[in-house]
C-alpha cells in the first residue's frame, strides 16, 4: 500500500507564458482524508508565509554592514595583541550573522501568526496548531539569537583588549562562561582608573553600552527570555497549551497583629488568560532590536573596537 503526493506550483504573470514546477514524493502507506487535508493545510501555509515574510523581514531593524572597517585602524604595537587582528573581525562577523538570523526568524514569526485561522485553536484545529507551534518556534529563536548578540557583544570587548578585560583561566573549556556584561563594565572602569583607556573612549564604550537598556520594553524581553530559558515556559495566546504548577508558597494567614500562623492552599488550573499575548512579545522584541542595533553602531565607531591593526614600530 503506497501513496503518491504531487505538488504543482504555477506562476501566472502578465508579461509571459506560466511556469510550472512539479515534484511528487512516494510514501509506503495510505493517508487518511483527514491527513489529506491537513498535509494539504500544512502546504499551502508554507507557500503564503514563504511569500508573505519578506515584508516584515524588510520592516525589522537593520545593522548594515558590520564588517568593512574604517582605514585609520587602531594599531596595536604589543606582541599579545596580534591575535586581536583574526579575533576581532571574526566576533564581528558571528554579530552580523547572529543578527540576521534574528531578522529572519522574527520576521517568519511574525507571519505565521498573521496566518492563524480564524476562529479556531490549536486545540480544536489541526492546521492552528501547526501554525501557532510553528510561530512560537521562531519566535523563541528569535528571543535567544536577540539576547546571545549581548554576550557576543562582551566577547567582542575581551578580544579588542587582547584578552584581558575579565580575568579568565584560557586552559578551562569553559572559560567563555565567565565573560559577563557585569565584570566587562568592572575591567573598564578598572582600565579607565589605571590609565589603561582613555576617560572619553571609556566614556564611549560605556554609552554605547547602556542602549538597550533605554528600552521601554527591556523589562518584558528579559522576563521572557528568562522563563523560557531557565523557568517552565510561560504561556502565550493559549493558555491550555502551557503547563501549570500549583503554588507552594499557599496564601499566608495572619492574626489581628500581623503574624502569620498559617497558610491556605487551594488547587487550580491558572485561568483561561494567557500569560503574554504573541502581538506584545513582537513588539517588544522590535523595539528591542531598535536598540541593540543602535548600540553595535555605536561600537563599531570606536576605533579600538572596529578592526586593529599591528605594528612592530615601537618594538
Amino acid at each position: 500500500m503506497s501513496t503518491t503526493i504531487k505538488i504543482e506550483l504555477e506562476f501566472v504573470s502578465r508579461e509571459g507564458e506560466p511556469r510550472v514546477f512539479a515534484d511528487s514524493v512516494a510514501i509506503q502507506r495510505n493517508v487518511t482524508d483527514k491527513g489529506q487535508q491537513n498535509l494539504a493545510g500544512e502546504m499551502f501555509i508554507e507557500l503564503r508565509r514563504a511569500v508573505s515574510f519578506v515584508n516584515y523581514y524588510r520592516a525589522l531593524p537593520d545593522i548594515g554592514d558590520l564588517l568593512s572597517s574604517s582605514t585609520s585602524s587602531y594599531v596595536r604595537t604589543d606582541a599579545a595583541a596580534f591575535m586581536d587582528i583574526f579575533n576581532v573581525p571574526a566576533v564581528w562577523l558571528e554579530i552580523s550573522n547572529t543578527f540576521r538570523d534574528l531578522r529572519y526568524v522574527l520576521a517568519q514569526a511574525r507571519a505565521y501568526k498573521d496566518l492563524e485561522p480564524p476562529n479556531t485553536t490549536p486545540a480544536t484545529d489541526d492546521v492552528c496548531a501547526y501554525v501557532h507551534f510553528e510561530k512560537m518556534y521562531k519566535l523563541n529563536l528569535g528571543v535567544f539569537d536577540l539576547i546571545k548578540i549581548q554576550d557576543l557583544v562582551v566577547r567582542l570587548l575581551q578580544e579588542a583588549f587582547s584578552g584581558s578585560l575579565i580575568s579568565v583561566d584560557y586552559d578551562d573549556e569553559d572559560w567563555e562562561k565567565k565573560l559577563t556584561m557585569k565584570d566587562a563594565m568592572k575591567g573598564l572602569r578598572s582600565l579607565q582608573e589605571t590609565g589603561g583607556i582613555s576617560p572619553d573612549e571609556y566614556r564611549s564604550i560605556v554609552k554605547a553600552l547602556a542602549y538597550p537598556s533605554q528600552s521601554p520594553h527591556q523589562s518584558i524581553v528579559l522576563r521572557y527570555r528568562h522563563r523560557v530559558t531557565h523557568r517552565l515556559r510561560p504561556s502565550v495566546d493559549y493558555r491550555d497549551l502551557f503547563t501549570h504548577t500549583q503554588d507552594r508558597a499557599g496564601k499566608p494567614i495572619r492574626d489581628a497583629a500581623g503574624a502569620i500562623t498559617g497558610r491556605s492552599y487551594g488547587l487550580g488550573t491558572g485561568g483561561s488568560t494567557p500569560e503574554f499575548k504573541f502581538d506584545d512579545l513582537y513588539d517588544a522584541l522590535v523595539d528591542y532590536m531598535k536598540y541593540v542595533a543602535e548600540m553595535l553602531a555605536a561600537l563599531k565607531q570606536i576605533r579600538r573596537l572596529d578592526g586593529p591593526a599591528w605594528s612592530r614600530s615601537s618594538e
